[in-house]
């Protein structure tokens, strides 16, 4: 039997028990050097290293361990430096500062990461730019590995020009002069990684997946430049969908590229290669092990895949679909779930270098591992109770649609509040006190009484806080919550739990997908108890807080074998009738969370109208049964809104507040250009940065909105959650914001009595 060989693009990198994530927080802090930080970042990667090498991984990728993510590392790499950074010396304290902002300097734009719940850092190039690149920490990154796991299987990861020039925000010049001036430091660095005598280098273009964007241009421009005649192999690599058909021509007609990577697990990678072919000289890296989902893939899709090799290509290696950063570290600690029916059939990322090697041995022809694999999706099959909770037998077309439209329901939403009314997102701190609290009532330490005064009492001192601030519209602050969409989870039948499969989402933030598994109902009301709580302390409003449908489903690691607007539609189910048991208890106002609604979104036209159609209904089922007087809001964040702006507008929530201060208004001008007529709250205030906002920048901030919209449609909010935030910081910068608003109503009144 002939053996087929194997790689991987990329491992976690917070470590098993997030040791990058405590390290990083402790040099924030100043608690630890640059050198102890980069220790334990180093450990980790070669405990990556080894699991690797142990599963007989024939190439490992190195020098992609980032600190906060790939974008942001090799802008610093290069030099891209904005202005008000420049007064700094290149080094962690730039880098960590051009992500999170310091004093005086606002941090980088934060964007999600393509269709996933990852973010990025969105480089700047303006006319202060003068490219310094400083590849010495890499290089030491690639010399490691080297020496760990021997030049022929140790590869080098670059984030190819194209890409980088491509996520990056250019006010000074084009993608195409900025891409000239950085060709050269690109081409020296290929020749500096070969005289390394590595066998392999890996070229990370993610942005060929935006083939619908006209980007191969630059590819003609940028690879004749850099790409040496002879040297390692050069492999180019895509992920997350497929690359299109003028990105996939122009691959495969570059002499120079010997391996080209792509997804097989999303978009239309086989129908790329059923209408070009493959060329025999080359090898075919098959990412068709999904590397961001927990589930094992399904027998069917091997036999295809297995099928389609053979008729298509010569020369292949099987490997992930990308990097699997997007997954936690080991299934093995997952001890609760041992003997769950879903067991056998989840795998993080140490499991999936074996999936890895089990799929490529059966391609190679093992029958009698492929019908082990078979028969442990039959087991499991027979175990899933036959659906109860079908959604298209629950439903009519009337439950899509409030009872009124937004202009009479509008008139009946009176909350009797001031003119730019101020709220927040949702989310308070999560102090040491309710992470403690949290944790004892789990562990059985304390009763449920006893957990849930705690965690009333600290309710009343967030109703205590909004109120001393002169907040408007309240929130009860989130303290039971631990995540979002955890939280919710957790209280609906059909998901499981992990107690360490953590997945950084951004910087030193992780966090902890369910794993849907059968069908999904919510027993009990999930949400109306802490909401009365509440509301019994204040005469303002206080919102009732839900994440929505879509959100849950793609911040979590959703079954396979059926599909996800099903799964969509079982959860809306759920979030509606909480939507009637909190206005029961006496709810005005509803916020339901879709932040991810844009990341679920296909690429590809072809697959993008079905799915906003099917996640609109799904919004749309969740609020359709609210009470014409009950306002519902929604909130969503760090993506790109331009291509589903009408899906955004047919969701019908009478407020939507939006991430808005990293974007340079760019997302509130997206509504204005469809003539978005409904309550918005363009965020006033990053709240990833610790910097804490002046009234000054607020003020201007909010008088800048009147630009775009008309003063009464307009709410003032942070721009998202304040969970990652202190006490003092989320005080001193929501007491500035409402001191702010204060000041530009006046101005208004004080307006409109000068021109009556």
């Amino acid at each position: 039997m002939t053996r087929i060989s194997t790689s991987t693009l990329g491992f976690p990198r917070m470590g098993p028990n997030r040791e990058l994530k405590f390290s990083l927080e402790k040099y924030w802090k100043g608690e630890i050097s640059d050198i102890e930080l980069l220790n334990t970042a180093n450990e980790i990667e070669k405990n990556g290293w080894k699991l690797q090498m142990e599963a007989s991984i024939d190439r490992i990728t190195v020098g992609d361990h980032y600190l906060y993510d790939m974008v942001l590392t090799w802008s610093d790499n290069l030099g891209l430096c904005p202005s008000r950074f420049q007064h700094m010396d290149a080094g962690l304290k730039r880098m960590f500062a051009m992500a999170r902002g310091v004093d005086g300097s606002e941090a980088l734009s934060m964007k999600k990461w393509i269709t996933s719940n990852y973010h990025y850092m969105v480089p700047e190039y303006d006319e202060s730019t003068v490219i310094k690149p400083n590849f010495e920490l890499y290089l030491n990154d690639i010399k490691r590995g080297i020496d760990y796991l021997g030049a022929q299987t140790a590869t080098p990861v670059v984030l190819g020009p194209v890409s980088l020039v491509f996520f990056t925000k250019i006010s000074h010049g084009t993608d195409e002069s900025v891409l000239t001036t950085l060709l050269p430091h690109y081409k020296n660095l290929l020749a500096t990684i070969a005289e390394l005598g590595v066998a392999e280098v890996q070229i990370h273009e993610p942005a060929l997946v935006f083939a619908e964007q006209n980007i191969s241009h630059l590819l003609f421009i940028a690879y004749p430049a850099i790409l040496p005649k002879k040297g390692p192999v050069i492999n180019l690599v895509s992920f997350m969908e497929d690359i299109g058909d003028d990105n996939y021509q122009w691959a495969i007609s570059q002499a120079e590229i010997g391996i080209i990577s792509l997804d097989f697990t999303r978009g239309y990678t086989m129908d790329l290669i059923h209408k070009f072919g493959f060329p025999q000289d080359k090898t075919l890296g098959v990412g068709m092990i999904d590397s961001r989902n927990v589930w094992k893939i399904q027998p069917e899709k091997v036999i295809e895949m297995s099928d389609f090799l053979k008729a298509h290509v010569v020369k292949f290696r099987i490997q992930p679909s990308g990097s699997l950063q997007y997954l936690p570290w080991d299934f093995s600690c997952e001890k609760e779930l041992e003997g769950h029916p879903a067991s056998s059939l989840l795998s993080f990322a140490k499991q999936k270098l074996s999936e890895i090697q089990m799929v490529a041995q059966v391609i190679a022809g093992d029958m009698l591992l492929m019908k082990r694999h078979a028969d442990t999706w039959d087991v499991f099959h027979k175990s899933v109770a036959s659906s109860t909770n079908q959604p298209n037998k629950l439903w009519t077309e009337q439950d899509f649609v409030r009872s009124e439209p937004f202009e009479k329901r509008h008139e009946k939403q009176g909350l009797g509040g001031p003119v730019l009314p101020t709220t927040t997102i949702g989310s308070f701190p999560q102090t040491k006190e309710i992470r403690r609290l949290r944790s004892q009532y789990r562990s059985g330490k304390i009763t449920k009484a006893v957990y849930e005064a705690g965690i009333d009492k600290q309710i009343a001192y967030a109703i205590g806080i909004q109120e001393a601030l002169g907040l408007d519209i309240l929130v009860h602050g989130e303290a039971e919550r631990t995540d979002m969409v955890e939280f919710f989870a957790h209280q609906m039948t059909g998901l499981l739990f992990t107690s360490n499969g953590w997945v950084q989402s951004f910087g030193s933030r992780c966090v902890r997908p369910p794993i849907i598994w059968t069908d999904i109902q919510r027993p009990y009301p999930m949400t109306v108890r802490e909401f009365t709580v509440a509301q019994e302390l204040t005469e303002k409003p206080v919102k009732g807080m839900l994440t929505g449908s879509i959100t849950i489903l793609n911040w979590s690691f959703p079954r396979i074998d059926i599909s996800r607007e099903e799964q969509a539609f079982q959860l809306a189910l759920a979030i509606r009738q909480e939507v009637k048991d909190l206005e029961k208890a006496g709810c005005r106002v509803i916020q339901v969370d879709e932040p991810a609604l844009r990341e679920g979104m296909p690429l590809r036209q072809q697959g993008r109208e079905s799915y906003l159609r099917w996640a609109v209904d799904a919004f749309r089922l969740a609020t359709g049964g609210a009470k014409s007087e009950t306002q519902i809001h929604t909130h969503m964040c760090y993506c790109e809104f331009k291509d589903c702006m009408g899906a955004i507008d047919r969701m019908d929530t009478d407020f939507n507040s939006i991430e808005n201060s990293r974007s340079d208004n760019a997302t509130l001008e997206a509504f204005v250009d469809i003539g978005y007529n409904k309550g918005f709250g363009p965020g006033v205030y990053d709240i990833h940065s610790p910097v804490i906002p002046t009234v000054d920048f607020m003020e201007s901030k909010i008088k800048g909105f009147f630009t775009c919209l008309p003063v009464n449609q307009l709410i003032v909010n942070p721009d998202c959650g304040l969970k990652t935030r202190t006490w003092p910081e989320t005080i001193d910068s929501l007491k500035n914001m409402v001191e702010a608003t204060a000041k530009v109503r006046a101005q208004i009144l004080a307006s409109s009595i000068s021109q009556s």
